[in-house]
């Protein structure tokens, strides 16, 4: 995740807390006005504090221990006062959405789960995949849709897509899934999307179509270089680029071009990059050219779906 990216999650952590602040006052003005004698026992608690502080600094060993029977007992008269009015004895402790790192984001140093999860759905929302994904993970996977001729290597298929997860960072690994439309790549894509996504791992997906579209628009932009620059850093610098469906764009020089930079730059960056396709090799050959052939040929693990249109056997 990009420095910009975390330190909007951050500044969430202050949004937070400055509407719990809020709330906390508001509580605080309706018992005042409630409940005068709550008010008191505060003056009450400020007095006793400030007094044996000073006999403490004067040498009064005895002056901390007396302080914490005093305020125990001022503590418990305001929480007498608050069930008597009809309050929680709690209502006026500090008020957190997450009391685990009292919304700061971190405990003992550490990202707090909170965090953890604010960091997980902002890279859902980067990968544009968050719908998709509620339906299409590993959870969901469902080998019986796969015909018996084909269920065994779709078996294996899977495992390796699995393990790939498993082993995301230990070792460089790129994807080339080809096969009939139908056949189940985009689903197998999308289940090893959400397992890395769920481990905090930033994945950005693109349809060929969107990517080659999105990268034309930014080439050319002359409006908004930091903007122009966010966007190809996050096509060469995410932990994993999806690019499905190749080869349903309209293929030119210029799309040429620019997929043989991106599969270069994320090779060179040692950037795992997952693509699927309807085409043939031969046909990503002529389309595409020999140097981008190689470049996949020569960097990718290649996995064949075979079998019938899985969309039309749920249906059925």
């Amino acid at each position: 995740m990009k420095e910009a990216e975390f330190r909007s999650i951050m500044n969430e952590y202050d949004e937070i807390r400055s509407k719990n602040d809020r709330i906390h006052e508001k509580r605080e003005s309706l018992i005042f006005e409630k409940l005068p004698e709550y008010k008191d026992l505060n003056d009450r608690a400020a007095s006793v504090s400030a007094g044996f502080a000073k006999k403490a600094i004067l040498g009064d060993e005895t002056a901390l221990d007396e302080l914490d029977k005093e305020l125990a007992a001022i503590a418990e008269k305001k929480r007498d006062l608050l069930k008597s009015g009809g309050f929680p004895d709690d209502y006026l402790s500090p008020v957190y959405t997450c009391p685990d790192c009292r919304d700061t984001g971190y405990i003992k140093g550490n990202k707090c789960h909170c965090l953890k999860q604010k960091i997980i759905n902002s890279l859902y929302l980067q990968s544009h995949l968050t719908d998709s994904l509620e339906n299409e993970n590993f959870g969901k996977s469902d080998l019986s849709l796969f015909s018996d001729k084909v269920r065994d290597d779709m078996e294996k298929v899977y495992n390796e897509a699995k393990e790939f997860c498993d082993c995301f960072g230990n070792t460089y690994r790129n994807l080339l899934f080809l096969g009939n439309v139908g056949s189940g790549k985009t689903f197998l894509t999308n289940c090893i999307a959400k397992a890395l996504l769920d481990k905090g791992l930033g994945v950005v997906y693109f349809s060929s179509v969107r990517l080659f579209s999105m990268i034309s628009d930014n080439v050319f932009r002359q409006d908004d270089q930091e903007e122009k620059n966010s966007f190809f850093d996050n096509i060469y610098e995410s932990d994993l680029l999806i690019i499905d469906d190749l080869g349903t764009e309209s293929v030119n020089s210029f799309v040429v071009n620019q997929l043989f930079n991106i599969l270069n730059e994320r090779h060179i960056r040692r950037k795992p990059t997952l693509i699927s396709s309807n085409l043939s090799l031969k046909d990503i050959k002529d389309l595409y050219s020999e140097r981008s052939l190689s470049r996949i040929i020569g960097n990718y693990e290649l996995y064949y779906f075979r079998g019938d249109d899985l969309r039309l056997v749920r249906k059925g």
